[in-house]
């Protein structure tokens, strides 16, 4: 089992891991695919309870599917792994989110965080890097993908300087904190996120008025896409809008996890 972050897979790599080609199906007894490709990114072990799949993190297991239907804010409160694949992270040109609850990846199950990355703060194995500059506290198991983004971003810098502002006062990366106004915990707490400069971004709970909701964004292509490139997602994709933050989340764009 495999637990440790890595950067994209090759799309050959992909197609071997599928059974030869892309999009094949599953065996009948296999677990579901989304399950089995998080054990590439995660501490996590496919296992059959009762007939059904379960997540084995640590010493505890989970359901997959609990079995409860849920509405949006329910996911968000109280998931299972199978809710966190349930609204599709889809990276590319950067668009307008205007449909509602449209935040892919903002559900989280923390027990997968927990068993990876660390369940308190002197759990998270911190280490320090240099990121363009500036030192940043992150997970030493995210620590590759976030040095992997630097480097694109610093020749991308370099190409355009009108990246500069965006990319000096970054915002912070390890936290061990509450999501502002919930009781959830931030993905902050982790050491796998990074906000960049707040001078420069959006976000919906600063808008006013904040109801109804209207996505905003001066965030450009480049930046967004040096960072999906290496395994990140974007706040700036959700309809609930972050755009100053980046997420490490491969599974949910790695395609043998759909």
């Amino acid at each position: 089992m495999r637990s440790r972050p890595r950067g994209p897979l090759p799309a050959l790599v992909l197609t071997l891991v599928l059974g030869g080609r892309a999009g094949a199906e599953a065996p009948a007894d296999a677990p579901p695919r989304a399950l089995a490709c998080l054990s590439k990114w995660y501490a996590v072990e496919p296992v059959k309870v009762d007939g059904a799949w379960h997540a084995r993190l640590g010493a505890a297991t989970y359901p997959w599917d609990d079995g409860k239907a849920k509405s949006f804010e329910e996911k968000l409160a109280s998931p299972d792994l199978e809710d966190t694949f349930s609204i599709p992270y889809t990276p590319g040109p950067i668009a307008p989110v205007t449909r509602e609850n449209e935040d892919p990846g903002r559900i989280r199950f923390d027990p997968l965080f927990h068993a990876t990355y660390g369940g308190s703060a002197q759990k998270v194995d911190v280490v320090v890097i240099d990121f363009l500059g500036q030192k940043l506290k992150v997970h030493r198991k995210a620590a590759p993908a976030f040095e992997r983004v630097a480097k694109r971003l610093s020749a991308a810098r370099v190409k355009d300087p009108s990246l500069k502002p965006y990319l000096t006062k970054l915002g912070g990366t390890f936290n061990w904190r509450k999501i502002a106004n919930t009781n959830r915990q931030s993905a902050h707490s982790y050491g796998v996120s990074i906000d960049l400069n707040t001078a420069r971004s959006h976000y919906w709970e600063w808008a006013k008025p904040k109801e109804p909701v209207r996505w905003a964004n001066r965030i450009p292509q480049v930046i967004v896409d040096a960072f999906e490139a290496e395994g990140f997602i974007w706040g700036g994709r959700w309809y609930h809008y972050d755009t100053m933050h980046f997420e490490y989340r491969p599974e949910l764009l790695d395609p043998a996890c759909k």
